[in-house]
């Protein structure tokens, strides 16, 4: 991926911690994921009609479309058609309509991501992902697409909450007013749920490190399905609340405010305590709300925050105004003291994560992972924070749409396939096999 394209594919108070009764289930319901660009895409298989794809795994979108075959590849601005080869998506899983599939009428499918937009139909088809299958599920048949694939992927399964689905009336034309004008539905997750088709009502997922010129793809680590990832954890578990999004305006979740994204206010600071309680003496420590984005390779944080942060590598990041990022040399070294408090546990990046690889050769740029937050917006006037796969990679993540709550526990190993052992870089946890 261009240095250009990876920066547009990034533009997407906690309670108490405490010990869950959380406990590793039986397989079944776990899939593992498959990590590209660089370590910051992941992408799962899924089953939808009787055909198979890769979809990438994103908490920060609620719709499952796939790309159908002889789809157009559109350019963003111009709506002028590209070669379909520009769209990157796999041209050998495509989507053809199968004997399950049922066209929902007076409906389209229109979204604008931060990386771009994907337009269709919507449908009933019977999907599996990680082997729990949901018949007459509603998802969205792609025909049209910018370019947001990753060369593996045939789509975007989103995990986050039914008013934010994309569904819209079918006089609904202009790609421009994709943001409102919506016809929520029920995703897959909590369809599965109510289905009694998985265990719990929830999502988890634990992100695979890959090296910092590891451009993919490679083993990304597991989503599971109302069950925990596979991995080996703290058994302290931070709890968060899941929050209204106070900056949403109200017509963009269909007038009603109402849960849209993973999101809860977090605390972020460059002190050196790196313990599991907060102290609250790091006069850079300020709170601030945020969403959780499994598809974001970037975290989008203040840049009262950003900017003394990228300062501490060595060299200093340079912050790019055309790029919306900051420049880091690739062999720089990244502060080792940052952090994110939420549900009363401090979490601090490994420095490892804090890098990010944009190309190859002589064409590699790399990038801070922590970007600023003042200077992008999704909508005219629209600052979101976001905390993307730079923290993700940390912790094991769930995701519970029955409590409405996050929880996130430290990994002290990191994630690795067939049942190895592996410790976390600064971790003092036990090194511990997966199993």
């Amino acid at each position: 991926m261009s240095f250009k394209q990876f920066l547009i594919a990034g533009l997407l108070v906690g309670s108490q911690a405490t010990t869950l009764p959380l406990r590793r289930r039986t397989a079944g319901s776990t899939a593992p994921m498959v990590a590209t660009e660089y370590g910051t895409v992941f992408d799962v298989e899924a089953t939808i009609g009787g055909q198979n794809f890769s979809l990438l795994v994103d908490s920060g979108s609620s719709d499952l479309y796939v790309m159908e075959s002889n789809f157009a590849c559109i350019n963003k601005t111009s709506n002028m058609e590209l070669p379909a080869t520009e769209c990157k998506y796999d041209l050998n899983r495509t989507y053809s309509i199968s004997d399950t599939y049922q066209q929902i009428p007076n409906q389209i499918f229109g979204i604008e991501y931060g990386a771009g937009i994907a337009s269709g139909v919507m449908a009933f088809e019977e999907v599996t992902i990680a082997g729990v299958t949901v018949p007459k599920q509603r998802v969205a048949i792609a025909n049209k697409s910018t370019p947001m694939g990753d060369g593996v992927n045939s789509g975007l399964i989103g995990l986050g909450y039914p008013s934010i689905t994309s569904a819209h009336p079918d006089n609904t034309t202009d790609n421009s007013t994709y943001w409102y004008h919506r016809l929520p539905y029920k995703p897959v997750l909590p369809n599965m749920w109510e289905q009694g088709l998985i265990k719990e009502p929830y999502f988890a997922h634990a992100l695979a490190r890959t090296a910092l010129s590891d451009s993919g793809p490679s083993f990304g680590g597991y989503l599971s399905l109302g069950e925990l990832p596979p991995v080996a954890h703290d058994d302290n578990w931070a709890v968060a609340p899941v929050e209204v999004m106070k900056e949403i305006p109200l017509n963009y979740t269909s007038n009603k405010r109402t849960l849209s994204y993973w999101a809860t206010t977090v605390t972020a600071s460059l002190g050196q305590n790196t313990s599991n309680t907060a102290s609250g003496n790091d006069t850079t420590a300020a709170p601030f709300q945020a969403l959780f984005d499994s598809g974001n390779p970037l975290s989008y944080i203040p840049a009262r925050i950003a900017d003394p942060l990228n300062s501490l590598f060595s060299p200093p990041g340079v912050y790019n105004d055309e790029a919306k990022a900051y420049i880091v040399s690739c062999d720089a070294k990244a502060p080792e003291s940052f952090s994110i408090t939420l549900g009363g546990q401090v979490f601090t990046h490994d420095g490892a994560d804090l890098i990010y690889q944009t190309d190859e050769g002589d064409d590699a740029v790399c990038i801070s992972a922590i970007g600023n937050s003042d200077n992008i917006r999704l909508l005219p006037g629209l600052q979101l924070n976001v905390i993307g796969v730079p923290f993700l990679r940390s912790v094991v993540s769930v995701f519970d749409f029955g409590k409405n709550e996050m929880r996130f526990a430290k990994l002290v190993e990191d994630v690795i396939d067939n049942g190895g052992s592996s410790r976390v870089p600064g971790n003092d946890g036990a090194c511990v096999p997966s199993r």
